[in-house]
């Protein structure tokens, strides 16, 4: 009985983090996404797999009045791409905020300064469901700040919309990326679970562009062992202890 105990009690540690918008890369890889239809600063509309045409894909989520991390993103993008000359590939950043319009996306590309062969596209409805679920990407607004709580990712897409690689942050490793870029080629795939746990241990400051620890969470993390492991020890440890201690007698 006492065992079955066990992951009961755990189950208090993680619960806090049932609602962690870091997605869980580790689950996406080698899925293949849905051909969602996305709407162009033009206003025409195109499905996903046009947008590619039979390309790597470098996807990103943004919103337009966000003046903190998504520019980080497509600043970290455009010096990533730096090392993917000769690669064929097409970069497309997905505006989430289903309040903007066309017009708002044509005003990011200026701001931005984007590249003409970048596309910026609106996902919305449905379709935006799906692709946001499809890739574990969850966004929350805020009504006070008038701002979305969300992940900073940057997915790379197969030609056949598998991803092949999930990276977490807004700057990237352009050797790292170029290797995701030729494997999206070769069907194979790029993980890196570490920085994605390490990124549940460390807050994104937008001031000074870097990470920091945050002793919050490992405070919690100890704080939520500390008393687990007693009891674990006073239901499991010690009796187990006992019995091995007489059969050895």
């Amino acid at each position: 009985m006492a065992p079955l105990l066990v992951p009961f009690l755990l189950s208090f540690l993680f619960y806090p983090f049932a609602q962690d918008i870091v997605p869980k890369a580790e689950d996406v890889i080698g899925r293949r996404i849905p051909d969602v239809e996305l709407t162009l600063e033009d206003g025409r509309t195109f499905r996903l797999s046009q947008v590619a045409k039979d390309r790597a894909v470098l996807l990103s989520f943004i919103y337009t009045r966000c003046t903190l991390a998504c520019p980080m993103i497509v600043k970290g993008i455009k010096k990533a791409v730096a090392d993917l000359r000769g690669r064929d590939y097409r970069v497309l950043i997905v505006d989430f905020d289903e309040r903007d319009g066309v017009n708002d996306l044509v005003r990011f590309r200026t701001k931005e300064g984007l590249d003409e062969s970048w596309v910026v596209a609106l996902a919305k409805g449905q379709d935006l469901s799906k692709l946001t679920r499809s890739l574990d990407f969850k966004f929350f607004y805020d009504e006070k700040t008038d701002m979305f709580a969300h992940p900073n990712v940057l997915v790379v897409l197969s030609p056949e919309l598998k991803v092949v690689a999930y990276f977490l942050g807004v700057s990237y490793d352009g050797s790292k990326l170029a290797k995701a870029v030729d494997k999206a080629y070769t069907g194979g795939t790029l993980l890196d679970p570490i920085k994605g746990l390490l990124l549940k241990c460390f807050r994104y400051d937008p001031i000074t562009g870097t990470y920091t620890i945050d002793w919050s969470f490992v405070a919690m993390i100890v704080g939520g062992l500390i008393p687990i492991a007693g009891m674990f020890y006073y239901i499991v440890l010690r009796d187990l202890i006992s019995s091995l201690r007489r059969a050895v007698q």
